[in-house]
């Protein structure tokens, strides 16, 4: 939905609930998408999500608007509203989804909305609770289409055509069994069109199936998804048995919270920002704010060591700001590459040389021409006062190729000591960067100058 679009309808929206004309909210929300409701929403306070949720009428659509929300939005709208249809509302909902959002809801209101659930529905659920958190049996759906290896073309066809209108399985691909139950292969439906109906699918299926483990972390699982192109993965127990598939939808849902995620880490915070007190959250910042303001103090020592170069030549102080910047930025961003790089697996520890090489040429490329420039501004400011624009200009360009090796090493050292590079480098880096700028900088200045 377009921003125009939103802003035009927040706007309507906003004065229909104030006047209580919940026909026309309704009329207007009849219109959309459920994924454009999930948009607005996005814009509105409890209060007025709710009014909007509560003037939809149809289990289904309510349901599909609820898949669509922020988990914490879709949570609260059911913490506020009747077990009894809540409970109605997870019939129509994709396992996995009932998931993310029970555990997003209050132990109490949980267990009051299970238990207007029937037996087989809660039993479903319990399943999918059992498995660790971010896991592929965590996030997978039970919901899935396989057949035996035995069936014939036309027999599978059959199938699928007995599955009818509102089915919940996911039919993106056929997964072939064996007596045993365990995964032989996969069939995708447009095989299904293009070979005789009395074809066995052993006979046309693919035997190298890409699967999943119960366990694995489901970054892995959204990595699969993506580099194999794949609309689903099956996810198979230890003895090869599927037990569910994980759909390209919840792959997009993934990428999108593991990326956040790893930007909050970054800034020393962690999920679920809003949802935390003040007291907490200062808390969450506090271990990574004494790093840097430990590496701060490192570096106001360095000044104190150069203090007479300071007082000697005083316009060394003019140029230590833009010094210490331009390392601090070429930094956060080789960390930024690097953190997201391992974090979504484009970038493997063993080609680590290639790496570093390549941020070391760029930040040599770029020191170079912003180390002239500056060499020039130091020159045009105060003249030749002795090689004041090439101690300058060379401290530049050190302190950004020494912030760039910092911002590529740290986080693949922190990677491979099994630390999260997303948590600790960023504050590790800032301060490293400028107590060594300040080092560097005032050190040449000494040696040339002074």
């Amino acid at each position: 939905m377009y921003i125009s679009k939103v802003d035009t309808l927040l706007d309507s929206i906003r004065k229909l609930i104030r006047r209580g004309a919940t026909q026309n909210v309704k009329n207007i929300i009849a219109k959309l998408h459920a994924a454009d409701v999930a948009q607005l929403f996005r814009y509105l306070n409890h209060n007025e999500q709710l009014a909007i949720f509560n003037t939809i009428t149809s289990l289904e659509e309510a349901s599909d608007i609820l898949s669509q929300l922020d988990t914490p939005a879709s949570a609260m709208i059911l913490t506020r509203m009747d077990r009894r249809k809540a409970a109605e509302l997870f019939k129509h909902m994709d396992p996995d989804d009932e998931v993310g959002i029970l555990e997003e809801i209050p132990d109490d209101v949980r267990e009051e909305i299970l238990s207007y659930m029937s037996v087989s529905d809660t039993e479903r659920v319990e399943e999918l609770f059992q498995y660790a958190e971010d896991t592929a049996g965590r996030i997978m759906t039970p919901n899935y289409f396989a057949l035996d290896e035995a069936t014939s073309v036309d027999e599978a066809i059959g199938e699928l055509q007995k599955l009818g209108e509102g089915t919940t399985e996911m039919v993106f691909y056929i997964y072939v069994t064996d007596k045993r139950n365990h995964l032989v292969g996969v069939c995708s439906l447009r095989q299904l069109l293009l070979v005789a109906p009395e074809t066995l699918l052993r006979e046309i299926m693919t035997q190298e199936v890409l699967s999943v483990r119960l366990e694995t972390d489901q970054e892995e699982v959204a990595r699969v998804v993506e580099r194999y192109d794949l609309l689903a993965v099956p996810v198979v127990d230890h003895e090869n048995k599927i037990q569910g598939i994980v759909t390209v939808d919840d792959v997009i849902d993934i990428i999108r919270h593991e990326a956040t995620e790893d930007f909050l880490r970054l800034v020393g915070t962690g999920d679920e920002y809003l949802s935390r007190s003040i007291f907490k959250r200062a808390r969450m910042r506090l271990p990574w704010l004494l790093v840097a303001f430990i590496g701060e103090i490192v570096g106001i020592q360095f000044l104190h060591m150069f203090n007479a170069t300071l007082d000697q030549i005083i316009a060394l102080a003019y140029f230590l700001p833009i010094i210490l910047a331009m390392g601090g930025n070429i930094g956060s961003t080789s960390v930024a590459i690097v953190v997201r790089g391992l974090a979504t697996g484009r970038l493997n520890v063993k080609e680590l040389g290639k790496v570093i090489f390549k941020e070391l040429g760029v930040a040599v490329l770029l020191g170079g021409l912003y180390g002239v420039l500056l060499f020039a501004l130091a020159y045009l400011q105060f003249g030749d006062i002795n090689y004041l624009g090439f101690v300058v200009g060379s401290s530049l360009v050190i302190s950004m190729i020494m912030a760039a090796a910092i911002g590529t090493l740290m986080p693949i050292i922190l990677h491979l000591i099994k630390i999260d590079p997303a948590v600790a480098t960023g504050p590790f880096v800032t301060s490293a960067v400028d107590s060594l700028g300040i080092l560097v900088y005032l050190g040449l200045a000494t040696i040339v100058l002074i």
